[in-house]
């Protein structure tokens, strides 16, 4: 999944990150999230308890009883790219389509597969799924969910025609279809590991098909909407502001929630105005925080936040096929002459772990863990050498330098790598230029197939708990076209065998290996500058009970549970 959030951006000067004061710029901007954040957000939070750290459920100061109704707000960092669940694929969208649509399946909290919308489910042979619907359930205007519905939305999400960024995740589906009012059978063209998968991503979200059909032209817009079986319905969006939701009264799942009668999602693009909104209690939930001033966060009596290990990667990508960065040698030259720990220590901190060479944290090492141990230990991190940088690059077919540019948004540890790599490169004779879009551009352009960009800065976290969430979107040749997230534009054939080998074994040790030969190519090969893995961080108003984040929480409802005091 591509994530785009907005962290606070230090100034960089002659290529060293410099800290202002982070507690001086929360309370300068005081004045300015009064404006941004409207009053229709609930009363300030109680409680005099400290901040939580990773993963604790959220509690709590008050005695005041939690109670259904009231309005929650949560801050986004950047406005959402649809309400189309096709195009459910970051970190703004997903925490509002998520209320709206749901998918066949979910994780629970333990991170294991149970049904949604498909009750049940088996595996009939190594190529063939069969889905049982849930019986009774509607979408927000009180219609019925069909079998329809549900084939139309994974053949719509599956059309190329649709360029839906989770359409990959079909691309070793032949076939769906309804084996009568209340069963859907998907026939792989191949055995699959990662299938099963897919069922509890937006990939799987289900649409009304005769809303659609009568909103064709402006479905998932501002004008269009989007009518869906979630705790949720849809209910406004102001682009670049905000996206109004409400409770579903028709909502089929009675075991506890919704409660809230409205969700109101700000867009607040700058970090700091957010930090003073959750200190004032104007806003109640925010995923992602600056990282610099999460500890600021950790200190407000009004604010719980929580920690979660994840599955991210933050990281500066080559487009492999453009020169001079076909070149490995001009890569690796890069590679070495970013200094990735200094990024860690002075904007990271103990917020994430420095990533190495290739996209697979050790939280994803579900499978073969011993030998990802090992693995890592022979695969090259690229430590800052700046004189090995000059020699690769002397060997290179550049030799003397050349010009490029790196596409990226004012995100502040993308912003800052960008500035980082662009002064780190200077001494090998490399002149880069910053190309700062939006959040929402920076999505829709690394999505493209056309890729159209010299090197992009952005991040990716893995759609479910295996490694081949991360290698098999990110690195296989398929996964470069039109809505594919091979952000590198990388195609190596030997590593497309790999990954398309293993995704066709049962067994996890044998799929480990053929997974670590294809990262140790890639590593070689050096397709991304790794910068970081970073928690995923939450933090709430101390009014807000009911929700305790995981690392998939990206294809998860969030707010059926939640409560405001």
């Amino acid at each position: 999944m591509l994530i785009i959030i907005h962290r606070y951006s230090f100034p960089f000067i002659g290529g060293i990150m410099v800290k202002k004061n982070p507690l001086l710029n929360v309370l300068a901007i005081c004045s300015t999230v009064l404006a941004l954040v409207t009053t229709a957000c609930s009363s300030a939070p109680a409680g005099n308890s400290g901040g939580q750290s990773s993963g604790s459920t959220s509690t709590s100061g008050s005695t005041e009883a939690a109670k259904p109704g009231g309005t929650l707000v949560f801050a986004l960092n950047s406005d959402i790219v649809s309400l189309d669940p096709a195009f459910n694929y970051d970190f703004s969208t997903s925490p509002v389509v998520n209320e709206i649509t749901e998918g066949l399946c979910r994780y629970d909290e333990n991170m294991q597969l149970v049904g949604n919308l498909a009750e049940k489910w088996e595996m009939t042979d190594d190529k063939t799924y069969v889905y049982h619907l849930r019986k009774g359930v509607v979408f927000s205007d009180g219609s019925p969910m069909t079998v329809d519905d549900v084939v139309f939305s994974m053949e719509r999400t599956r059309d190329p025609k649709t360029a839906s960024y989770l359409s990959w995740l079909y691309g070793n589906v032949d076939k769906i279809e309804a084996v009568d009012d209340s069963t859907v059978k998907v026939t792989l063209k191949q055995p699959d590991a990662m299938w099963r998968y897919a069922t509890a991503t937006a990939a799987t979200q289900i649409i009304s098909k005769k809303y659609y059909e009568a909103h064709k032209d402006n479905f998932g817009k501002p004008d269009g909407g989007v009518l869906g079986t979630g705790p949720f319905k849809f209910v406004s969006w102001q682009t670049g502001s905000e996206i109004v939701l409400e409770k579903n009264e028709n909502y089929w799942d009675k075991t506890g929630g919704p409660y809230l009668d409205k969700v109101i999602y700000k867009v607040i693009p700058e970090g700091t105005t957010v930090i003073t909104g959750l200190k004032t209690g104007q806003i109640n939930m925010a995923i992602n925080l600056p990282l610099d001033l999460v500890k600021v966060v950790e200190g407000m009596d009004s604010v719980n936040v929580q920690k979660v290990d994840s599955y991210m990667n933050d990281a500066i990508e080559f487009n492999t096929q453009r020169p001079p960065f076909t070149d490995k040698k001009v890569r690796q030259a890069m590679n070495y002459a970013l200094d990735k720990q200094k990024i860690i220590d002075l904007l990271v901190h103990d917020n994430g772990i420095a990533g190495h060479a290739i996209p697979v944290p050790p939280a994803l090492w579900t499978i073969g863990k011993a030998k990802w141990e090992a693995a890592f230990k022979e695969i090259p991190d690229y430590a800052y050498n700046l004189e090995k940088a000059k020699q690769l690059l002397a060997e290179s077919s550049v030799p003397n330098g050349f010009s490029a540019k790196i596409l990226t948004d004012n995100d502040g540890l993308r912003i800052n790598s960008a500035l980082a790599l662009q002064a780190a490169v200077k001494p090998l004779g490399i002149n880069l230029e910053i190309e700062k879009v939006t959040g929402e551009e920076l999505t829709t352009r690394g999505f493209s197939g056309s890729r159209d960009y010299d090197i992009i800065v952005n991040n990716w976290s893995s759609d479910f708990p295996d490694p081949s969430g991360t290698l098999l979107p990110l690195f296989h040749s398929d996964n470069a076209a039109d809505g594919g997230a091979n952000y590198a534009n990388y195609k190596n054939p030997e590593v497309d065998k790999l990954l398309a080998e293993q995704v066709r074994l049962t067994d996890d040790e044998k799929r480990a290996d053929l997974l670590i030969q294809a990262a140790k190519l890639i590593a070689d090969d050096s397709p991304w500058v790794m910068l970081s893995h970073n928690k995923q961080i939450m933090a709430t108003s101390k009014n807000v009970t009911g929700y305790k984040i995981v690392p998939l929480w990206s294809f998860q409802d969030m707010l059926k549970g939640v409560k405001l005091q």
